[in-house]
């Protein structure tokens, strides 16, 4: 099975088309944060709205439900007790809500407009940018808690990361559903992924430990989903989440791979351009066991797709890389891990 693999989209659904229009392939895989910009190129909205959003989280104190910040509004618009937040930033905050949430759903009809005319084969699971995609113009495509099988190869997705996003309606993000540490740890990411049985996992958060350093801060993936990879060894795991820590790696027998963001964002670090996707091939051996075979690093850049390197993996886990576009290949340093 040939399949192509973008994540973190940021809005950069004219990219999806264009990869979707001019390439070739069994399946393509979109895993979350589809959308980034809540209020468009309303700059002001967006700022006052994260003010706001501050403002409230502060008074309600530390990692308040993610629907609190809208009952508090709430409260505080029907002029009750509301821990100091006025009536009118109170029916402030429930009016940008409102406006983001429909700017959301705007942007996803924006994509399903991009995939539906090609006709390819296309599966998706939300970020921690977006709304549950059950309730969008995309559920069609949605594997979030689910698992399908196309072409003899099963994949279970689970979508969103436990992070506060910024400019996002709380209330209506799409949710990670884990919590606590070690013996106490609740965690449904690891709970659905393990009764799933999937060759592969489609996650937007990545398993602890795998693709997921960030600079200054060391490992923040989910320790729930790295206990499901460590007992059901996927043949494959599929991230994205942390734009830094791109590329392929293996352990075990479970390869997992993030091509890094495919739409632009700013970062810690200033502002990352993005275009960066995978092609990537799974095949059957004549004992029926599924093996990655090939996985080439690609990027959109210009309109025109480069091809950075290709990896090529044999029956034994040994991989070799040959780099293909330098001047694309080298700024990013390395690619297989």
């Amino acid at each position: 099975m040939h399949i192509i693999y973008l994540t973190d989209i940021h809005d950069n659904f004219s990219g999806v088309s264009t990869v979707l229009n001019n390439t070739q392939a069994d399946l393509y895989v979109l895993s979350g944060d589809l959308t980034y910009h809540a209020f468009g190129s309303d700059d002001n909205a967006l700022f006052r709205f994260i003010e706001l959003q501050e403002k409230i989280r502060l008074l309600l104190g530390e990692k308040p439900e993610p629907t609190a910040t809208l009952d508090l509004a709430k409260t505080a618009e029907r002029g009750g007790d509301a821990l100091g937040l006025s009536s009118a930033e109170g029916g402030e905050y429930i009016e940008l809500a409102e406006r983001a949430k429909a700017e959301l759903l705007r942007k996803y009809q924006t994509l399903q407009k991009a995939i539906l005319p090609t006709g390819k084969r296309c599966i998706t699971i939300p970020g921690n940018y977006d709304l549950p995609l059950s309730e969008t113009a995309v559920a069609a495509f949605d594997i979030h808690q689910k698992r399908v099988t196309f072409d003899g190869i099963t994949f279970a997705g689970y979508g969103s990361a436990p992070i506060f996003t910024p400019g996002i309606p709380e209330e209506l993000a799409a949710r990670f559903e884990e919590s606590g540490a070690g013996s106490s740890l609740k965690s449904r990411p690891r709970d659905f992924m393990t009764e799933q049985k999937s060759d592969v996992f489609v996650l937007h958060n990545p398993a602890y430990g795998t693709l997921d350093k960030l600079a200054r801060r060391g490992h923040c993936g989910s320790q729930g989903l790295r206990s499901a990879v460590e007992e059901m060894s996927p043949r494959l795991v599929l991230s994205g989440h942390v734009h830094e820590h791109y590329g392929l790696m293996k352990m075990g027998q479970t390869w997992f791979l993030n091509p890094s963001c495919f739409g632009s964002v700013e970062g810690i670090d200033g502002r990352q351009p993005g275009g960066y996707f995978a092609s990537l091939v799974l095949q059957h051996s004549d004992d029926n066991v599924l093996y990655l075979r090939e996985v080439v690093w690609k990027r959109l850049h210009g309109g025109k797709i480069d091809d950075l390197c290709q990896i090529k993996i044999d029956k034994k886990f040994r991989a070799s890389e040959q780099v293909i576009t330098t001047s694309e290949f080298e700024p990013m340093e390395r690619f297989l891990l």
